[in-house]
């Protein structure tokens, strides 16, 4: 019915480039890595005290998605610490959390959210997400709208039913995924209305 996926996003910073890896995708996919140009995101003087401080962030920054329950896949927060390891994840976010929706007991998708560091221009927090959709997506995304908000949505991912939608709402970078465009959608907007 539903393809398991557990996405998983890690910036590797090279130069100014950025290689964003999406490890973990929709089951018995593999792994890819897209490239792309990026604006400086933080200072590289980043401390190995700050390289350190990424963090699991709770469930609670998660919004309220009922009916839909949140699920923590096996390994999520493991997957998620190894991420933070990188200096490059380290020196743009200070932590994530990665969970799967669940409805009867049944999976129906999934929610990653990052949360910038500080130092990390404003201006610059929105050219991360199609570089984050297209990651997890390995297809380009399209820029639309939902209830007002700028959103990049990338249908197909990798070669699946499944659709991804990615946002950033003050502080963070939300990426949602679920079977079809349609349900991607009413998810991500749901999302969105809980999180205002």
């Amino acid at each position: 019915m539903h393809a398991r996926t557990t996405p998983r996003a890690v910036l590797v910073a090279t130069g100014a480039a950025l290689l964003l890896a999406a490890c973990g995708t929709p089951s018995g996919t593999p792994t890819a890595v897209a490239t792309a140009s990026a604006p400086a995101a933080a200072s590289s003087s980043a401390s190995p005290t700050a390289a350190s401080s990424f963090a699991v962030l709770p469930e609670s920054v998660l919004a309220d998605m009922s009916p839909l329950l949140y699920t923590t896949p096996s390994g999520a927060d493991a997957s998620m610490v190894a991420q933070g390891a990188n200096p490059a994840v380290s020196s743009v976010f200070d932590g994530g959390i990665s969970r799967e929706f669940s409805y009867r007991g049944t999976s129906v998708g999934g929610v990653e959210l990052y949360r910038f560091r500080a130092d990390v221009a404003a201006d610059a927090r929105a050219k991360f997400v199609p570089l984050m959709v297209q990651s997890f997506a390995q297809v380009t995304p399209t820029a639309t709208t939902l209830g007002g908000t700028p959103v990049q949505v990338a249908d197909g991912a990798r070669g699946t039913t499944v659709t991804a939608v990615g946002w950033t709402k003050g502080d963070d970078v939300v990426l949602v995924w679920a079977q079809g465009v349609p349900a991607a959608q009413q998810i991500a907007q749901q999302y969105l209305a809980q999180s205002r």
